[in-house]
């Protein structure tokens, strides 16, 4: 997984235009395969984020010129945002908050992390097997409301659009 940039979930996106966030992400370089991809810029995090939050994610496919919508959706996690990110991008998970936070309680400090040329592997513990091709990824992060359902807004929310490649 190659990811190509750090973009707003939509056109009109308020959220997105208050977010001081900005990520750039190194180019693929066929010459070097297995060469991981380097991150550099800031990304903030508004509030704390623990597994009282419930997540979702829904990925879209570059296809005939457009994007398919909801090509693939996961929104049925048995934990919480930060422990299911935890266990799914661990190595991701600890480049942003350091080794000791892989082990007890979970929680994302309200904070803005800098990254400068930060080595970054994508590889997805339990995520599917994808074609290759072109995807938008959307990382919801929703508060449950007292009924025990999510509510429909989004507390925290950040898309991600990345290709699939083959490497030898």
């Amino acid at each position: 997984m190659v990811v190509k940039r750090f973009c707003p979930c939509s056109d009109n996106d308020t959220e997105a235009q208050h977010d001081a966030s900005t990520l750039r992400f190194s180019h693929f370089n066929p010459a070097k395969p297995y060469e991981p991809q380097t991150v550099t810029g800031t990304l903030t995090i508004p509030f704390d984020l623990d597994d009282s939050y419930w997540v979702s994610v829904r990925v879209d496919k570059r296809a005939n010129n457009q994007w398919k919508k909801n090509y693939f959706v996961l929104n049925r996690f048995p934990v919480g945002f930060c422990s299911t990110v935890r266990t799914n991008i661990p190595e991701g998970f600890a480049r942003v908050l350091g080794p000791k936070s892989l082990t007890g309680r979970c929680n994302v400090p309200k904070n803005t992390y800098a990254f400068d040329h930060v080595p970054f592997n994508w590889t997805l513990a339990n995520y599917p097997t994808l074609p290759y091709g072109s995807y938008v990824m959307e990382l919801r992060a929703q508060q449950p409301v007292s009924n025990g359902l999510a509510s429909n807004t989004s507390a925290f929310k950040r898309c991600f659009e990345y290709d699939i490649k083959q490497k030898p």
